[in-house]
């Protein structure tokens, strides 16, 4: 039986079903736009868990990650009329996401001078790690441990490392996207990928 990536069949329907979505996520826009909050609920569903997952890894804490996504989707609903369809909406998204860490850091920043601020752990709920449907019990638990310690080295990368790591390699967000989304050259987004992952591989190469 020929493999799935392999099946020309399936790969037009993968195609196929990434223009519905796109057609269909385009007509939500188009509602929203005029007022339909029912529409715009559709596009928060749609983006609503990816949005959060890659706010979570970057800010390290749970419940700051949760009302950064809440407050992302309402600054894109009162600025829906400037986004331009060129961009994925998901950039879009992830490009406001940012730009609120980045003025919430600054805030807490001139608030409080070298005070600390308790940070939650994050944990692996819903985050499937590829190829765990063939896993046995062991397996997965050796599995789950070697992604926690992945999480908590990228964890301590400093910031503009760690979010082009979570946006290209857990987003999986082009270096054109990922550039449009931090607001730095791409040249500059390869640069900080390469030293972050070479910071990460020296902090996980006892697991080598």
């Amino acid at each position: 039986m020929p493999n799935a990536v392999d099946n020309p069949v399936a790969k037009k329907a993968a195609f196929r079903s990434m223009a519905d979505d796109r057609e269909a996520e385009l007509a939500f826009i188009a509602r929203a736009r005029k007022g339909d909050g029912d529409a715009y609920g559709r596009l928060v569903e749609m983006h609503q868990d990816r949005l959060y997952a890659c706010i979570v890894r970057v800010v390290r804490d749970e419940h700051r990650a949760f009302d950064l996504a809440q407050e992302t989707f309402v600054q894109a609903f009162r600025a829906i009329d400037t986004y331009e369809d060129r961009a994925r909406f998901s950039t879009w998204l992830y490009r406001i996401a940012m730009n609120l860490i980045t003025s919430h850091h600054r805030y807490e920043s001139a608030q409080k001078r070298g005070g600390s601020q308790g940070r939650a752990s994050l944990d692996a709920e819903g985050m499937l790690e590829p190829g765990t449907g063939e896993r046995g019990p062991a397996e997965h638990v050796e599995a789950a441990d070697t992604g926690a310690q992945v999480r908590a080295a990228i964890d301590t990368l400093d910031e503009e490392y760690r979010t082009v790591i979570v946006l290209r390699d857990l987003q999986g967000l082009s270096y054109e996207e990922i550039a449009e989304v931090t607001n730095v050259p791409p040249g500059t987004v390869r640069s900080r990928l390469h030293r972050g992952r070479e910071a990460l591989k020296d902090k996980l190469k006892h697991l080598v």
